[in-house]
């Protein structure tokens, strides 16, 4: 989910988009947060390599579960700052 919607410029970059479950993505729609009270758990960040190594470590290489390709997706290319 777009954290400032792209319809209101809101960039595809690292500090705007947050992962969302499709209920709160829908409630969510083209507003700002601060309009409906919603605001991510964690605040947008790229990830580091820290972050990667670590988690990485509990996948194996190209592994990806079936039960998670319905909600991880990327459509667009991430914009440069």
């Amino acid at each position: 989910d777009h954290v400032v919607p792209r319809s209101l410029g809101g960039k595809t970059n690292w500090s705007n988009v947050v992962a969302a479950c499709r209920p709160c993505n829908y409630k969510k729609g083209n507003k700002q947060s601060k309009e409906i009270n919603m605001f991510p758990l964690i605040k947008p960040d790229a990830p580091n390599i820290n972050l990667l190594k670590n988690n990485g470590r509990h996948f194996p290489p190209n592994y990806l579960h079936e039960s998670w390709r319905d909600f991880l997706y990327w459509d667009t290319e991430l914009e440069n700052s």
